[in-house]
């Protein structure tokens, strides 16, 4: 039999149901977004509020008396090389050695060294003195004091009679870069 699709049949039976919709949450509830910029502006304020708490100006004062407390001048240093040098020091004529080119002695039996450094750590003034000696010079160190508690470790180099080979050593060590200072010693019985 055919049927008529276009008309739709009348059931019998149970009336329909409402279907039941979607309520919205009332609008008095504050959402979760509302409570994280609540949460975020509360953080930005209390941190404003405790960098100003303390005033910064007030640290910076306080710690440039700290420093200025601290910062005592330290004691003035007595320098005496200029008395040690000018004690000590020898002038050395410029003379011409003999055509022979003999070793010429001098006459009263005094020495000369040759001081190539001085140096307030042992291992400094150890250093050149291998130098030298890689020269073929006689050297070696010797410590003196210059004050209480200061010691200095001076490189000698010599000791020369003559004045020729004095002049040959000052001659290698100029060569080789290393200013020397010319010391007399008076000979000891």
């Amino acid at each position: 039999m055919p049927r008529d699709y276009a008309k739709k049949p009348v059931r019998k039976g149970k009336p329909a149901t409402p279907r039941k919709t979607r309520k919205s949450k009332p609008s008095g509830a504050p959402n979760a977004w509302i409570w994280l910029l609540l949460g975020i502006a509360i953080g930005i304020t209390l941190s404003i509020v405790v960098q100003n708490w303390n005033d910064p100006g007030a640290d910076i004062v306080r710690a440039l008396e700290d420093i200025s407390v601290a910062e005592s001048p330290p004691p003035k240093r007595q320098f005496e090389f200029h008395r040690l040098a000018r004690e000590s020091e020898v002038v050395v004529a410029n003379v011409e050695p003999s055509p022979l080119r003999g070793t010429t002695s001098n006459s009263n039996g005094d020495s000369y060294l040759l001081q190539a450094g001085s140096f307030q750590h042992m291992r400094d003034a150890d250093n050149l003195r291998a130098r030298l000696l890689l020269l073929n010079l006689n050297a070696r160190v010797e410590p003196t004091s210059t004050g209480p508690g200061e010691k200095w470790y001076r490189v000698l180099v010599g000791p020369y009679s003559s004045q020729s080979n004095l002049a040959n050593a000052r001659a290698t060590l100029l060569q080789n870069g290393i200013d020397n200072l010319v010391l007399k010693r008076k000979k000891t019985d």
